[in-house]
């Protein structure tokens, strides 16, 4: 019965007259359960960025990473009327809540989508001609790496075939005996020694007929280089995103003042255009609001507005700027 309704979702999803767009077809795999088989997500490569997101978790920790920071922004929503601005404190707690994970989906795959009220949705539940897009002008830089997510595919399928070698089948026979096993002596071998290993979680011990030689498969790790591999991997995706490397754990580049100077280099590059970025392309989606961001409360962030502060009352006294546009270099309007 597995095997029909199998059958008849890959038919659904080939009919000609079936018209819904992008990851939707995706979303029907994973109504059945079958985009989280082992088979299909062996089948092939990673071909989308969203593929990538969903099979490569390495893509999946710079995706977290950048929806966290962004968590950490104030996003304020204030809705245009007769030439005045009004606060909407509804769609500013919707933005607020949800603005982590639109910038992400945003630099990572390249679009994101909301509702109206500003609510995040996913790719996987969006419908192109209901629900509110934007797109990024010059799309996700997976898109000009899909060799190195291919590289990360081939690489976790070779740790998982190790660790499966590691784990291979004993054989078990019976010292004292100097005749064969029959059928039904075997039969009760097993019986006797299902419930004591299975129940401790020990890999498969097959019991045989007859004396045999056991030949261990060699597993060395280090002459395979897998860790050397993907940690050049990680950095070869960190440099795509403009992302420092400690903060996804590079084994070689992890000390406390490093890691403090990336996540300030996060904010200063990545995070914060980004979501002014975000920003202008919502406020021109929904021509009605006015979207600001507010970055006072990153501490990471402090010495560098005390800086600024300085600099502009320096300006102050020299006369060269007015109190009015003090204020607003400051954000304190």
């Amino acid at each position: 019965m597995r095997f029909l309704d199998y059958l008849q979702v890959i038919i659904r999803l080939i009919r000609p007259e079936r018209k819904r767009k992008g990851q939707r077809v995706l979303q029907d795999f994973y109504e059945y359960g079958l985009a989280r088989t082992s088979d299909i997500a062996e089948a092939h490569p990673p071909q989308s960025p969203l593929e990538c997101l969903q099979r490569i978790a390495d893509v999946r920790a710079v995706h977290t990473l950048i929806a966290g920071a962004t968590a950490r922004l104030t996003w304020k929503v204030a809705k245009r009327y007769n030439g005045t601005e009004i606060p909407d404190e509804f769609r500013s707690r919707s933005l607020d809540r949800y603005a982590g994970h639109i910038v992400a989906d945003y630099l990572v795959l390249g679009q994101a989508f909301f509702s109206e009220n500003f609510t995040y949705i996913s790719p996987l539940e969006a419908f192109p001609d209901t629900t509110l897009s934007i797109q990024r002008p010059n799309g996700t830089p997976l898109q000009s790496a899909f060799w190195l997510m291919r590289q990360f595919w081939e690489l976790n399928r070779a740790e998982t075939q190790i660790l499966s070698l590691m784990g291979a089948a004993a054989f078990l026979y019976p010292k004292d005996s100097n005749m064969p096993l029959t059928g039904d002596e075997l039969d009760q071998l097993r019986k006797n020694l299902q419930d004591k290993v299975r129940k401790g979680g020990v890999g498969g011990i097959e019991p045989v007929s007859v004396p045999i030689e056991l030949i261990p498969i060699p597993i060395d790790n280090q002459k395979y280089r897998l860790i050397e591999i993907r940690t050049q991997l990680i950095r070869e995706l960190c440099n795509l995103f403009q992302i420092d490397s400690s903060l996804l754990n590079d084994p070689e580049n992890k000390t406390y003042s490093n890691k403090t100077l990336a996540l300030k280099a996060l904010y200063t590059n990545v995070i914060i255009p980004t979501a002014y970025e975000v920003a202008y392309a919502l406020q021109t989606r929904t021509l009605d609001y006015v979207i600001t961001i507010e970055t006072s409360n990153i501490e990471l962030l402090h010495e560098d507005r005390v800086a600024q502060a300085d600099y502009v009352i320096k300006l102050l006294q020299a006369g060269l700027i007015t109190p009015d546009k003090a204020k607003s270099l400051l954000e304190l309007d």
